[in-house]
This record gives C-alpha cells, structure tokens and sequence, in this order.
C-alpha cells in the first residue's frame, strides 16, 4: 500500500501541505481548523513549497497518513439561491490585488475543455457559468463550441492550486442547449445556453445556486448599489489569466447610452445593440476579459440575496473605458430557462 506522504512534495525538513492541514507548521502539532476559526493567505507570499496556500510542514511522519485531504463540508440538498458567503469561508485573503474571498460567490462555475495527451486527460479553463440547478449550468453559448467535450468545476477559487480547504466538483457536460436564436456573428446575438450536467451537483456552503431573475430583478438592476462579475479571465491589472477568482463591480448602463457610446469608440454610427444585451461599466481598474465568457453579473436583492442579470458576452479591447461591457440581458430569456429545462425534466421522466 503507497503511503499518502508520497503523494505531497518533500521540502526543507517535511513535506508541503495544504495550509489548513497543518496550521501551526509541525506534524507533532498537526490539527484541521474547526469550522469557527480563520486562516490567513498572503497571495504575494513566496515559499519553498511554491504555492501560497501550502506551507512546509515539519516534523517526524508518525502520524502524517492519519491528515485527511480535505475538511469535511457540510451539504444540504435545500439551500436557497443566491445567497453568498459576504465574509468568505476559512481563510482571510491579504493581497496586493483585490479578489473574490474564497466561497464568497458559491454559484460560479469554471468551464474546462477536455482534450488529451500522451494519453493523460487535460483540462483547459474556456469560460464561466452559473449554477441555477442541480443538472443545468448558464453560460454564454459562444462558450461551448461543437464537438469538443467540457467539463463543469464547481466550488473552484484558485484555479492553480488543488489546496482548497473544500473540495471542488468535477461533473461532466452531457450536451449543451444553445438558444434557437444564438447567431455567432462579429458580434453575437443571443449569446445563451444551458449545459446539461451528466449527474447533480450536490450542494454544499461553497457550491449553491444563483437566483433567476424575476421582473422586478430586472427593474432594481437598472439603480443596484453595485453588480458583481466574477471569473477567471484576463486581469486587465496584470495582463495575465487570474489564477483566483476575480470580484468586478459593475454599474448598469441604459441600452440608449451604450448604443451611443459604443457608436463613438468604434466610429460606426450605424451600430444598434442587439435586444438580447445589455451593458455595464466597471466601477474600479478590474474588468472582464478574455475567457469571461459566460461567467455570471450578480445584481443585489434588499434582502442581501443576489439574481443574475447578466451573463459576459463581448466588448471592444480590455479595460477601455470609453464603451461598457457587453452582457447577455438574462430577464429576457427567463421563460425560455424555465420551459427547456421544464421540458427536459419531463423528457427524462417519461424515460
């Protein structure tokens, strides 16, 4: 039988370890975290181990193949939608850059493409999603391109390390539903779809819905204190993919508005935004990029919860600031959500 300390990368006196398996820096000392304490990451931090969420665990191995791989999670089948973890889960984060806090935004979705070498499977982080059920994903239908195969991770934060407190779920894409209507134009129309998952996401504190949005959602996102984006994009602060979770804040822009700004940056005085999109303009330097596609733009409820607006679709070049972002106008395809996976649950159920 190989021993689990094979399986972790040796360093000076020990081996590297998730940080929340071994706090205090010793085997001898070795304890997981009870649910009420807090651990702190320094994303800027360098260490032998490579990984800021790892540390050197030092000491003999005497009881090194008791540590578990994770902390246990608790999951419930009846979690309401879009509730967020505001103060995150476990860790206090300290960076230089501003991120989402781990499991603050527990709906958001990675998309990974499969593809294979040397007969290994590898994952390539495409696009976002949201969750908004235990089988179906949201995401923006230029995300999914035929025939390639995708797979859903759910409850990612860093998505350069495997040392999260809480495991992520992996759960593979049977077929995506795209819009009738999708056109995959210069600039697309349309631009949604449903990812059918091959089993059910099981809900968890860091894995739960997003909220559909309701009529009134769509009225209060037009004067929200602030809608969030999240992702794993281009950072326009670094030029480079984001290995954690980015946190946008985002304020809705009238179609009239963006129309005409997007008519004066891209001097094309015929432009017409599409009627499926809606527009919104970054609050702070963040933004969303390339590879956002199909990540969700969460607008504030006045009881705390959160509904999905938007979903990231196209823009012009990365951080400009002279014309918006272009977002999926998510309240105009609510009926069209609700009836495909209606009719599919009782297609299934007939099976």
């Amino acid at each position: 039988m190989t021993s689990q300390s094979s399986y972790y990368v040796t360093c000076n006196g020990g081996y590297c370890l998730p940080k929340h398996l071994c706090p205090t820096g010793t085997f001898e000392e070795v304890s997981t975290l009870d649910r009420n304490e807090r651990l702190t990451l320094q994303v800027d931090e360098e260490n032998e181990c490579g990984d800021f969420m790892k540390i050197c665990c030092k000491g003999s191995l005497s009881s090194f193949d008791n540590i578990p791989t994770s902390m246990n999670v608790a999951t419930n089948g009846d979690y309401k939608c879009g509730l967020s973890n505001p103060e995150g889960l476990l860790y206090d984060v300290e960076s230089n850059l501003t991120y989402a806090k781990y499991g603050e935004f527990p709906w958001t979705v990675a998309i990974l493409k499969m593809s294979f070498s040397s007969n290994n499977i590898v994952l390539t982080y495409v696009g976002g999603g949201t969750l908004i059920h235990p089988k179906f994903v949201l995401t923006a239908a230029h995300t999914l391109e035929k025939p390639h195969r995708y797979v859903a991770r759910f409850g990612e934060w860093n998505i350069n390390s495997e040392a999260e407190a809480y495991p992520s779920q992996d759960i593979g894409i049977e077929e995506h539903i795209l819009h009738p209507s999708f056109r995959d134009l210069c600039t697309p129309e349309n631009d949604i779809a449903l990812a059918v998952l091959k089993r059910s996401v099981i809900y968890t504190e860091h894995i739960r819905p997003l909220c559909l949005p309701t009529e009134q959602d769509a009225l209060n996102a037009l004067t929200a204190k602030r809608c969030i984006a999240t992702g794993w994009g281009r950072d326009v602060r670094t030029q480079q993919p984001a290995p954690i979770m980015k946190r946008i804040e985002l304020n809705v822009v009238a179609n009239t508005t963006c129309q005409t700004l997007y008519r004066l940056a891209d001097r094309n005085s015929y432009f017409k935004l599409h009627r499926s999109f809606m527009c919104a303009e970054a609050a702070a330097v963040q933004d969303t990029c390339d590879k956002d596609g199909g990540t969700p733009m969460a607008c504030p409820r006045e009881d705390g919860s959160y509904a999905l607006i938007g979903i990231t679709s196209w823009g012009l070049e990365c951080g400009r600031t002279d014309a918006p972002g272009v977002y999926v106008d998510v309240p105009k395809f609510a009926c069209w959500i609700n009836n495909t996976i209606a009719g599919y649950e009782e297609f299934h159920a007939e099976e």
